[in-house]
This record gives C-alpha cells, sequence and structure tokens, in this order.
C-alpha cells in the first residue's frame, strides 16, 4: 500500500513537470539562482570552519563537556551529547544522523535514540545566523537571536521527551573517545564533506523548492498560506518567501522561527536517509519537529510582544551584534524560567 502511494505521488509529480513544463523551468532557475546568491555563499565556508572542528575533535571535548547534563535533563545516555552537540553546531542531518550511528554501535538503546533524534536535529548557526539573518534579512542580530530562541525550544523538546520510553533499558556507560587525525587529512575530510554536504543541501532545495511551488500553482492560493506551505516542504525557500510578504516584521518573524524550527519535509526525507537500516521508530521525530515549531513560534511571539523594543533593536541598531546583545539577558531569563516550569512538571509526572 506504501509502495503504491508512493508510486502515485512520484507520477503526480511528473504530470506536473510535463503539464506545467514552463513553471516548473521558471521555478527551478529561480531556485538554483538562491543555491548560487545566498545558499552556497553562505554555507558552504561555515560547512569547512565547522567540519575542521568536527575532524579535529573540538566537538568531541564540548561533548564531554554536556555529557554530565544528558542524563538529569534528557534521559538520554552521557555518549548522546556527541548528537546534541553536533546537531547544535553543524545542523540538519547530523544530529539524527549522529544519533543513529550511536544506537548502531550500542552507544544508546533504541528508546533512548528515538528520545534524542526528537530534538538534536536542528538548523545550525551557519543557516539562521548567516543565511536567515544576513542574506535573508540583512541583520546579523535577527539571525543570532532566532538561532538562542531555536535552541531553547530544542532543549525544551528535549525535557518533554525525557519520559519517553522511560521504562526501557538504558545504554551501558561508554566512554567519549576522540580519535586524533592528521592535520592535513583534517583538512581534506572536512573540504570532501562540505562539498558532498553543499550539494545535497543545494539539490534537495532545487527539487522540492521547485515541485512544491509548481504544484500550489494549481491552486488560487494567497501568498501569505503559500509562503508557509512552501516552507513547510522545504524550509529556505519558505522563509525567503516569508521575508517578503507584505505583513509586519513581528508577523514575519513568527513565521521564521515556525518555520525553521519544524525544518521542513525536505529536511525529514534526508533523515529518514541517513537512519534507513537503523530500525528506529520516526514518529518522535516527526512530534518533536512539530512540538520545536511550535515553542520556537511561541517564544519569538511572546518576547516580541513583552519586549516591542527589541524590533527597535533589530531594526535600528548601529552595530548589528549590538540589538542582540541587548535582548539576550531577556532570552536567558525566558529560557530559565521555562526550564524550571518544565523540571516541575517533569518531577509531578513521576510522583
Amino acid at each position: 500500500m506504501k509502495k503504491r502511494l508512493f508510486y502515485i505521488f512520484v507520477l503526480f509529480l511528473i504530470a506536473i513537470s510535463l503539464i506545467y513544463s514552463d513553471a516548473v523551468i521558471n521555478y527551478a532557475r529561480k531556485s538554483i539562482d538562491m543555491c548560487m546568491e545566498i545558499i552556497i555563499p553562505t554555507l558552504f565556508p561555515f560547512f569547512v570552519c565547522s567540519g575542521l572542528l568536527i575532524y579535529s575533535g573540538f566537538c568531541s571535548s564540548l561533548a564531554r563537556a554536556a555529557a554530565p547534563v544528558m542524563r538529569p535533563i534528557f534521559n538520554v545516555a552521557p555518549s548522546g551529547s556527541a548528537a546534541f552537540v553536533l546537531g547544535i553546531i553543524s545542523g540538519f542531518p547530523l544530529g539524527a544522523m549522529t544519533a543513529a550511528d550511536l544506537y548502531r554501535c550500542g552507544s544508546i538503546s533504541k528508546s533512548e535514540a528515538e528520545r534524542l533524534m526528537a530534538f538534536c536535529n536542528n538548523s545550525g548557526p551557519l543557516f539562521i545566523i548567516g543565511t536567515v539573518g544576513t542574506s535573508v534579512y540583512g541583520r546579523p542580530s535577527f539571525g543570532i537571536i532566532l538561532y538562542i530562541i531555536h535552541i531553547i525550544s530544542s532543549i525544551l523538546v528535549g525535557m518533554i521527551f525525557s519520559q519517553y520510553g522511560k521504562d526501557r533499558h538504558n545504554s551501558p556507560h561508554i566512554k567519549l573517545v576522540t580519535n586524533d587525525m592528521p592535520l592535513a587529512e583534517v583538512f581534506r575530510s572536512a573540504l570532501s564533506n562540505a562539498s558532498k554536504n553543499i550539494l545535497t543541501v543545494c539539490f534537495s532545495i532545487i527539487f522540492f523548492s521547485t515541485l512544491s511551488c509548481a504544484a500550489l500553482d494549481l491552486l488560487p492560493v494567497p501568498p501569505l498560506p503559500h509562503a508557509i506551505i512552501s516552507g513547510i516542504f522545504e524550509f529556505s525557500t519558505g522563509v525567503l518567501d516569508i521575508s517578503t510578504l507584505d505583513h509586519s516584521l513581528y508577523i514575519k518573524l513568527v513565521l521564521t522561527s515556525l518555520i525553521v524550527g519544524f525544518s521542513g519535509v525536505c529536511v525529514h526525507i534526508q533523515v529518514m536517509a541517513v537512519t534507513a537500516g537503523a530500525g528506529l521508530d520516526l514518529k518522535p521525530y516527526i512530534f518533536g519537529k512539530l512540538l520545536h515549531g511550535g515553542i520556537a513560534a511561541g517564544i519569538t511571539a511572546a518576547l516580541l510582544r513583552l519586549y516591542p523594543s527589541v524590533i527597535q533593536a533589530f531594526s535600528q541598531n548601529a552595530s548589528p551584534l549590538a540589538g542582540a546583545f541587548s535582548v539576550i539577558p531577556l532570552l536567558l531569563a525566558s529560557a530559565c524560567a521555562a526550564l524550571m516550569l518544565a523540571g516541575a512538571v517533569s518531577r509531578l509526572r513521576r510522583h
């Protein structure tokens, strides 16, 4: 049955490509231009730099530092910190891929891997600060604040999922080890993987953006729902569409947080591909991303409603970072309050 639905879906896409070939070609050109003008210039250098950190052992050191908090906060074995740290630094789909690899090698149990995937597969600072903040909105401070909100939301999702599968067995204690590599090999690996990753990202964007936009042309969809639906399928295209809407900055930022938190079908299919064969249930992952988008949008909406001066700091501050740093204390206070509330709820559930 699943294969039949898949065949029908693919035939539908082929029919759209044939019947609306002019529109498909036009959208493909726009997607290619977006990749050339925004995605590659902002992401590729950071892909290389993050690869240098990963292969040189920096991320493993960070993972060891984060290991003590994994069990108390997320109910995941300390080795799961590697997936969380890589997901924060490098973005999609490395966090989910690392969680699946940890399960395959026996570092974490199946329930822990499913629990971990619900919150470890995040958009990295490369996309949110570089692409969303700098290239799309023209202000790095936008990206910095949205990235902080993104990570806070991820942590809250992890705390909510800490009780998922808690009655199943946990993994044995395994010490995290860093493999030393020569610097020349570190650079070669970082450059090679960055090249493959940027091609995967760009071709995924072109495919999903082109076909989703062509399919939406079949219905008279207003600009706002069109941008949201586009982001549900491919989130970088959706973010770009949202930024061009004739709506207030408040609405644009809230919708951007929502779309980036959910991350889009394009990313979810990449996650399915890199975790295939591990035997993990992906329902917690999908539900976690829905929850992530909702929480991120809620925090953004509350922040901008409670502190309207934030938008002025975003738009008018002479220093691009000053607007961000002026509201970081507010975000940290909100995060502490949310974490305390989540911890209280978790303790009540245990009792």
